[in-house]
C-alpha cells in the first residue's frame, strides 16, 4: 500500500509539474508572439511614413522637373517631414551620377557618391518602381548605421534620372527595442525576407547586413508561407536557446522576431517545480516512515496470528481435499455423478436467467463389455482415463463441466452453446478417441470408439427441468448406437 501511494505521490507530482511547465511556456510563447506583431506593426509604420515621402517626392520632381525652384520646395517639405518622423535621419536626392542634389541629413558630408552602392546600381539598372529597402550600410553623409529606403527617379523620356533615398537611423530601433525587458538574453531584431539581418537590439553594427536565410524561422516562411508563429531554438548567431515568436508583413518583405532566453524564461517554472519536487518528497518520506511503523505492528501481530492462521490454513486444506474426494471420480479425474448433477442445476438456472442456450452432451464407449472381456479391467482402466483425457481436451471454457456419468458414460456440459457448436465439440472428441487408435478387436471398427448424444435447450422455455435435457440427450445418445455407433447424434427435440 505504501508503494502504491509513493507512486501515486510521484506521478502527481510529475503530471503537475509538467502541466506547469507546458503553461509557462505557453504563456511566454504568446507573449513574444504578441510583441513580435506590436513590433512589425511599429517598423511597418516607420516604413510607410518614409514611403510616403519618398513617394511624394518623386512625383513632385518627375512632374516639375529638377530646376533649383522644384528642388528648393522638395528641400522644404523634406525638411518638415524630417522634423516630424523622428526616426528617419533624412531624405536625400541623388543624381545619375550617384551625387547628392539635396538632403536634409544634419551636418551631411555631400562629396561622397553613392555610385557604387546596391540600392543605386540596382535603380539605375532597373526600371521597377517600387520601394527598395536596402541592407544596413554606414552612411558616408554622417557615419551612422542605416537603412536605405529607396525609389528610382526617372525624367520626362523615362530615363534614369536619380534616385531619392529615406535613411532609417539604426540605433534609434536598437534603443527602442533596449527598451523593452526581454531579460538580458533576449534579443529583438528585424529580418528581410530574404534574409539579411536589418536590426538586432543585441551588438547590431557587428552584425550588420548578416546573411539569416538558413534560419528555421525564415525557412518556415519563406518555405512553407508561415506567417505568424513561435519556435523553440538555438540562435545561429551566439548559440543561446530562445524562446521565439515572430511576425511578418503584409506591406514589406521584412519579420520582426522576439525572443526570451529559454533558461531565463523557464527559471521561475524551475523553481516551483524544485519546490514542488521538495514538497513531494517530504510527504514520500512521511508515507514510508508511517508505511514502516505499520509494517512493523503488522508483523508484530502477524507473528501472534501466524500459529492460528496456519491451523486454518491446515483445516481449509483438509477440507478442500475433502471436497474434491467427494465430488471427483476417482478413476478419471473427471467431476463425479454428484457433482455434476449440481454442475447441471446450476447451469440450467444460470442459462434460464439470462436466456442464454445450454448443451448437455452424453458419451458411451462402444463395445466396452467386450474390451474388458478380452483386455481385462486394468487395461478398460486405463481406456476410461485415456477417454476422459481426451475429453478434458476439448471443455477448454472454465464454465465447461466434464463428469463421469456412470460406468463407461461419460458426460460434458456446455453452458452458452446451441447444438451447432454442442455438435462440433462432440465431434472433435468422437475423433479425438477414434485418433487414439486403442485397439478392440470386439468392435466392428477394430479400434475403441465412442457414441454421443447431444441435447440443447433454452431452459425455461424449450426445456422446463434439468431431466429434460438428461433425457434428450440419453435418447439421442440410443439413436447413436442403433444407427451403427462411432457417431454424434442430435436431439430431435425441440432447443
Amino acid at each position: 500500500m505504501t508503494s502504491v501511494v509513493g507512486v501515486a505521490v510521484l506521478l502527481l507530482t510529475y503530471l503537475q509539474v509538467e502541466w506547469d511547465r507546458r503553461e509557462a511556456l505557453r504563456q511566454h510563447v504568446a507573449d513574444m508572439e504578441n510583441l513580435s506583431t506590436a513590433l512589425t506593426r511599429q517598423a511597418e509604420s516607420t516604413i510607410r511614413d518614409a514611403h510616403t515621402v519618398l513617394i511624394g517626392i518623386q512625383r513632385k520632381l518627375q512632374v516639375s522637373g529638377y530646376g533649383a525652384e522644384s528642388l528648393r520646395e522638395v528641400l522644404e517639405v523634406a525638411r518638415a517631414q524630417s522634423a516630424i518622423l523622428t526616426d528617419v535621419e533624412g531624405f536625400t536626392v541623388l543624381d545619375a551620377d550617384g551625387l547628392p542634389l539635396l538632403t536634409t541629413v544634419p551636418n551631411a558630408a555631400t562629396q561622397h557618391t553613392a555610385r557604387d552602392r546596391d540600392y543605386f546600381v540596382l535603380h539605375s539598372t532597373h526600371r521597377a518602381t517600387g520601394l527598395h529597402i536596402g541592407a544596413p550600410i554606414q552612411s558616408r553623409m554622417s557615419g551612422d548605421w542605416v537603412i536605405s529606403l529607396t525609389l528610382r527617379l526617372n525624367d520626362a523620356n523615362g530615363e534614369f534620372r536619380g534616385v531619392v533615398l529615406a535613411t532609417l537611423l539604426i540605433q534609434r530601433f536598437v534603443d527602442f527595442y533596449r527598451s523593452i525587458d526581454v531579460g538580458s538574453q533576449g534579443v529583438l531584431g528585424m529580418v528581410k525576407r530574404d534574409g539579411t539581418l536589418l536590426v538586432r537590439s543585441r551588438e547590431s553594427a557587428q552584425n550588420a547586413g548578416l546573411d539569416m536565410s538558413k534560419s528555421p524561422v525564415l525557412r518556415a516562411v519563406n518555405e512553407n508561407g508561415v506567417k505568424r508563429g513561435s519556435m523553440v531554438l538555438t540562435a545561429m548567431i551566439d548559440g543561446v536557446k530562445r524562446i521565439y515568436g515572430f511576425d511578418t508583413s503584409d506591406e514589406y518583405p521584412i519579420l520582426v522576431a522576439a525572443s526570451l532566453g529559454e533558461e531565463q524564461a523557464m527559471a521561475a517554472w524551475r523553481t516551483r517545480a524544485l519546490q514542488t519536487w521538495s514538497l513531494s518528497g517530504g510527504v514520500l518520506v512521511i508515507v514510508i516512515a508511517m508505511g514502516w511503523l505499520i509494517w512493523r505492528a503488522l508483523g508484530r501481530q502477524g507473528r501472534m496470528e501466524a500459529r492460528l492462521q496456519s491451523m486454518h490454513r491446515d483445516l481449509a486444506l483438509a477440507n478442500h481435499a475433502l471436497q474434491i474426494i467427494a465430488g471427483e471420480d476417482a478413476l478419471t479425474g473427471l467431476a463425479n455423478r454428484r457433482r455434476l448433477d449440481e454442475a447441471l442445476h446450476a447451469a440450467f438456472q444460470l442459462a434460464a436467467a439470462q436466456r442464454q442456450p445450454l448443451s448437455f452432451v452424453l458419451l458411451d464407449v462402444d463395445y466396452f463389455k467386450r474390451f474388458n472381456d478380452q483386455y481385462g479391467h486394468p487395461a478398460g482402466d486405463d481406456a476410461l482415463r485415456q477417454v476422459a483425457a481426451v475429453l478434458k481436451q476439448h471443455a477448454r471454457r472454465s464454465a465447461d463441466t466434464t463428469a463421469r456419468y456412470g460406468g463407461e458414460e461419460l458426460a460434458l456440459i456446455l453452458p452458452g452453446s446451441e447444438s451447432a457448436s454442442a455438435m462440433a465439440v462432440a465431434e472433435r472428441i468422437r475423433a479425438g478417441v477414434e485418433a487414439l487408435a486403442i485397439a478392440n478387436q470386439g468392435s466392428p471398427y477394430a479400434n475403441l470408439t465412442l457414441s454421443i448424444g447431444v441435447a440443447s435447450c433454452i431452459p425455461g422455455q424449450t426445456m422446463q427441468t434439468p431431466a429434460d435435457l438428461v433425457a434428450a440427450a440419453d435418447v439421442a445418445l440410443y439413436a447413436a448406437k442403433g444407427g451403427g455407433r462411432n457417431r454424434v447424434m442430435l436431439s430431435e427435440q425441440p432447443a
